[in-house]
């Protein structure tokens, strides 16, 4: 079967939706799915639902729905409208991996998918197999990341042989792995999900490199410091968790943050950077997003 359909049903109260799903269930409906409208006012990244006496509703059907199915819904209203779309199934993984290609992530090292072979200009590279876990090396949160942890091993070359690194929200490992790569002695990554812990340790040992350490800590656990503290999070997530970064971090460390978006800096800028004394040693900008290089104010 190449294919299935479909049905958006329009404006529904919430006593049709339940009455329609229970129906379309009967006609043979293999899911349904609300089209909801969300806000998220500030910074507490928790997105909120935004109420209305009625949303539109998509119901999923393997093959065309019968003309029962529509006289049945008429029947319980003859105000509801819908659309139906025949829309193609598709491998979305192998759709995906068309169009993921090896790149450069700093200018020594490239991030290469694990089906394709080393580009020839690649001095070193980092071979990535995403599976389900976020982090490819593609968002420039992850770019912008990347760029800090590239230049501070370029600037401290002799601190960063014998420098430790955490990577908060390590994903698929790429950042952790960069590290390791640009010399940092001591590489640990955690993630509060089970999927990103498990494909980043695939990909380290797909790497060779089995001394960076993926825990199952959480940040708030974490015992530990470090010379850097590096946490590709959005904006809202950092300030909520500011402080056991900054527990994680030495007195004389480096905290590099991305994921803060351009429209929300001024609340950041109050919340996480003054909140915590912290001073910015660099600040870049890449499409809507903003990532700081931070060090702990010592005045």
């Amino acid at each position: 079967m190449n294919s299935y359909f479909r049905v958006r049903f329009h404006s529904l109260s919430e006593i049709n939706e339940d009455i329609l799903t229970t129906l379309s269930l009967d006609f043979g409906a293999t899911g349904v799915s609300e089209v909801l409208e969300f806000s998220q006012p500030n910074l507490t990244f928790e997105a909120r639902v935004t109420k209305r006496r009625s949303h539109d509703v998509d119901v999923y059907f393997p093959e065309k729905p019968s003309l029962e199915f529509f006289a049945a819904v008429k029947n319980l209203d003859p105000q509801i409208s819908w659309s139906t779309f025949e829309e193609p199934h598709q491998d979305w993984l192998e759709e995906w991996k068309k169009g993921f290609v090896a790149f450069p992530l700093t200018s020594q090292v490239w991030v290469v998918p694990s089906w394709l072979e080393k580009p020839a200009e690649a001095k070193m590279q980092i071979l990535i197999d995403p599976g389900m876990a976020f982090g490819t090396g593609t968002h420039a949160t992850t770019k912008m990341a990347a760029h800090f942890i590239s230049k501070f091993a370029e600037k401290y070359p002799e601190i960063t042989q014998t420098a430790s690194m955490i990577d908060v929200g390590t994903g698929t490992g790429i950042l952790a792995m960069l590290a390791k790569l640009m010399g940092f002695d001591k590489v640990v990554g955690i993630d509060v999900d089970p999927e990103s812990r498990r494909v980043s340790r695939d990909n380290i040992k797909l790497n060779n490199l089995e001394s960076i350490q993926i825990t199952e800590q959480l940040i708030d656990e974490v015992r530990e410091t470090y010379d850097v503290v590096m946490a590709n999070i959005i904006d809202g997530i950092l300030v909520q968790i500011r402080d056991d970064l900054l527990k994680a971090l030495k007195p004389n460390g480096h905290l590099f943050v991305t994921g803060i978006l351009v429209e929300r800096e001024s609340y950041f800028f109050a919340d996480f950077i003054e909140k915590g004394n912290l001073q910015v040693v660099r600040r870049l900008e890449n499409d809507e997003w903003i990532g700081f290089w931070l060090k702990r104010n010592t005045h």
